[in-house]
């Protein structure tokens, strides 16, 4: 998995989350999106998942997204938007973009920890991701 967040304390929280709840994944963190694509390049970099900040710095989420949906190498990558604002307005473009979900930043440790086992769920245990065998 990776996950692209410009807010270091949020990556932080976000990776020590994933290594609780699922301690067998592995997660690559980007604080840019330019750098995520740039990885992307090389097809064996090519992630399970993909969770992306919506607001950050030039290339902001939408547009990592857009490039990620563009691009046939990549568009099947699953996308969960991550979000600290309530902006119904970005939040549909990100659906209408090709984002697989949309959450909101959670307020606490443990409503983080909710959000990830819900995670690990659904994206590991319940769906089957495209050209990978189950993740369990």
């Amino acid at each position: 998995m990776y996950l692209v967040d410009d807010d270091e304390e949020d990556a932080f929280l976000f990776e020590m989350a994933i290594h609780e709840i699922i301690p067998y994944c592995r997660l690559r963190i980007f604080y840019n999106g330019l750098i995520l694509l740039e990885v992307l390049a090389d097809p064996a970099a090519k992630p399970h998942l993909i969770f992306l900040d919506m607001h950050m710095p030039y290339p902001d989420g939408l547009e990592v997204l857009m490039n990620l949906k563009i691009n046939r190498q990549w568009a099947d990558i699953p996308v969960i938007m991550l979000t600290g604002v309530d902006d119904t307005d970005k939040i549909s473009l990100a659906y209408q973009l090709g984002a697989q979900s949309v959450i909101n930043k959670p307020d606490s440790h443990s409503k983080l920890l909710d959000i990830v086992m819900n995670i690990r769920e659904y994206w590991f245990k319940t769906v089957r991701l495209p050209g990978h065998a189950s993740l369990e």
